[in-house]
C-alpha cells in the first residue's frame, strides 16, 4: 500500500499522484507542468510509470495543471476510465482541445526556425487526435456518489468550492476486515463566500490528509469586498472616459467577473456601457455554466431569476472572430473588456493592452495572480516601459490589483479546513517551499499535527498509518455439565 507523489508536490503545477494497493494502481490527476519550455516538455513527457498498468484514473478538476497531461497518458497506452464530476466532464473537451491546439501551434512555430537551421522537427507534446482519444474515456459522476474502484477502493467526490465541478476526494482503502483507511485529497481548496459556487464541503475524521498549500503563508482580502472594489474601480475609470481592461483566466475568473457585473448592472450601480468578453474559450465555458446550473449556489439562482442569466446576460457581447476583437481595440468608446490570458502572456488581451496601455484614462484591472517574469507582473510592478509583441510601450494607464479575487483558500482558510478534518497525518503539496514550510509550522505549533513536505518522486508506505485491528471478542465462559 504505497502513495507516490509524482507531480505537484513541491511545485504549484503538474499535479499527479499514484496509489498502489495490492495489485491495483489508481492515478489521481495528470496535470501539465507549466514553466520554461524545454524543462516543461521533458517533465511532461516523463510520466514516471507505465500508463498501460494503471487500472483507473480520478480527476479533481479541469484546470490544466491538473488535467492537461491526460492526452500524454492516453497516447502512451492508458485505456481505462477517467472519473470526474459531470461539470468537469463538460469542461474537459474545451480545455483539452485548446491545449492540444496550443501544442500543435507552438511546434509549428518552432519548426519554422528548425527547418531553416536543418535541425530535427519539433514534435508537439500531443495533438488534437490525442485529446479526442482522451475524451472518450471520461466517465461523469455526481458529488457524494460513491465510486467503487479496483482493489475495493471507494472514492467519493465532494464540492471543493474552487471552480465549477472541482472536487475534493475521500479515498477509502479497505483494511482490517471491514475497516477503511480514510485519505482526504484536498488538491485545490476554494474559499467561502465565492460567487456562483457553494462553499467547500468539510471532510472529517480523516486518517491521512494530502492538502494543497499554495497560499499557506499569506492572507487574502475578504472575498465579500470583491464586488464593491470592482464597482469603485469601474466608476472611476469610466468617469474619466476610459476603458476598463481586465486580463483574466477563461475558466473561473471570467465567469466570476461577469457575475459581479450582472449584480451591479441589475441594481443600477454601474453605468450601462458596452461590456465585452473577448475570449471564445470563455464563451464556451459560460455555456457549460448554464448547462450545469445545479452546481451553482442559492445566491446565483436568486440573481438569475431577476437578471435572466448570471454568466451570459443579453447586454454582454462575446466576441468570436479576430475582426470583432480588432473593432473593440480601435474603439475609443468607454467600455469594459474582459480578455484572456490572466497573466498577459498570450491571447487577445495583448492587443487590447497594445492599443490602450499608453492612454492615461484607461484602467488595467488585475484580478488574478501574476507570476514572476510575466507581462502581467511587470505591469503590476509599474515598470515605466513594457514590451508587447516585440514593441516597447510606455505604461501610462492606471493599474490596480484587486486582492480579494482568488479561487484558492488562504492560510487561515486552509488552517480551519485542516483543523476540522481532524487528520492523524498531513502531507502538504501544491506549494512552493516557503509557503509549505510556513503552513507546516503553523499546523505543528497550533494543532500539534504530524506534517511532512514530500518532494516530487517521493513515495510513502501507507501501511504505517493503518488503523489498529479490532480487539478480539472475549470468549464466552465455558458451561459446566
Amino acid at each position: 500500500m504505497k502513495w507516490h507523489f509524482l507531480g505537484g508536490a513541491d511545485t504549484v503545477t503538474g499535479s499527479k499522484h499514484l496509489l498502489e494497493f495490492d495489485d491495483s494502481r489508481i492515478l489521481f490527476d495528470c496535470g501539465m507542468f507549466q514553466g520554461r519550455r524545454k524543462e516543461s516538455n521533458e517533465i511532461n513527457k516523463t510520466l514516471g510509470f507505465d500508463p498501460a498498468a494503471i487500472d483507473a484514473m480520478v480527476l479533481s478538476h479541469a484546470h490544466i495543471d491538473h488535467c492537461g497531461n491526460i492526452p500524454v497518458l492516453v497516447k502512451n497506452g492508458y485505456h481505462k476510465s477517467i472519473h470526474a464530476t459531470s461539470a468537469t466532464a463538460d469542461l474537459l473537451p474545451i480545455m483539452l482541445r485548446d491545449s492540444a491546439h496550443i501544442q500543435e501551434a507552438d511546434a509549428a512555430y518552432l519548426n519554422q526556425k528548425t527547418n531553416r537551421r536543418g535541425q530535427p522537427p519539433v514534435v508537439p507534446l500531443y495533438t488534437l487526435a490525442d485529446a479526442e482519444a482522451s475524451l472518450k474515456l471520461i466517465r461523469p459522476h455526481d458529488y457524494k456518489e460513491p465510486l467503487p474502484l479496483p482493489g475495493g477502493v471507494v472514492v467519493t467526490h465532494v464540492d471543493a468550492g474552487h471552480i465549477l465541478g472541482a472536487a475534493l476526494a475521500l479515498v477509502e482503502i479497505p483494511c482490517n476486515g471491514g475497516d477503511f483507511l480514510r485519505i482526504a485529497l484536498v488538491f485545490d481548496l476554494g474559499r467561502r463566500n465565492l460567487p456562483l459556487l457553494h462553499d467547500p464541503f468539510q471532510l472529517q475524521d480523516i486518517d491521512i490528509l494530502i492538502a494543497e498549500s499554495t497560499y499557506g503563508d499569506r492572507l487574502h482580502d475578504n472575498a465579500l469586498n470583491a464586488r464593491e472594489e470592482l464597482r469603485e474601480a469601474i466608476i472611476r475609470a469610466l468617469g474619466r472616459g476610459g476603458k476598463v481592461l481586465i486580463p483574466t483566466f477563461a475558466l473561473g475568473r471570467a465567469q466570476e467577473i461577469v457575475y459581479h457585473l450582472v449584480h451591479l448592472r441589475d441594481r443600477g450601480e454601474i453605468p450601462s456601457v458596452p461590456v465585452y468578453v473577448d475570449s471564445p474559450m470563455a464563451h464556451a465555458i459560460a455555456g457549460v455554466f448554464e448547462k450545469n446550473a445545479d452546481y451553482l449556489d442559492e445566491e446565483s439562482h436568486a440573481l438569475r431569476s431577476s437578471a435572466g442569466s448570471v454568466v451570459k446576460p443579453d447586454w454582454l457581447t462575446f466576441t468570436e472572430s479576430v475582426e470583432e476583437s480588432k473593432s473593440i481595440t480601435s474603439s475609443k468608446t468607454p467600455s469594459i473588456v474582459i480578455a484572456a490570458s490572466g497573466m498577459c502572456e498570450h491571447g487577445r488581451i495583448l492587443h487590447h493592452l497594445k492599443h490602450g496601455i499608453e492612454d492615461e484614462k484607461n484602467l488595467i484591472l488585475l484580478v488574478g495572480y501574476q507570476a514572476m517574469n510575466t507581462l502581467g507582473r511587470r505591469i503590476q510592478n509599474g515598470e515605466k516601459k513594457v514590451r508587447i509583441f516585440g514593441d516597447e510601450f510606455a505604461l501610462k494607464a492606471e493599474v490596480q490589483t484587486l486582492h480579494s479575487f482568488s479561487a484558492h483558500a488562504d492560510r487561515l482558510e486552509l488552517f480551519r479546513y485542516v483543523r476540522d478534518a481532524k487528520p492523524k497525518k498531513v502531507f502538504l503539496v501544491h506549494g512552493e517551499q516557503d509557503q509549505r514550510a510556513s503552513f507546516a509550522q503553523l499546523l505543528r505549533d497550533q494543532l500539534h499535527l504530524d506534517v511532512e513536505l514530500p518532494a516530487n518522486g517521493d513515495k510513502v508506505d501507507l501501511s504505517a498509518f493503518l488503523p489498529p485491528p479490532p480487539a478480539p471478542s472475549p470468549s464466552p465462559p465455558s458451561s459446566q455439565s
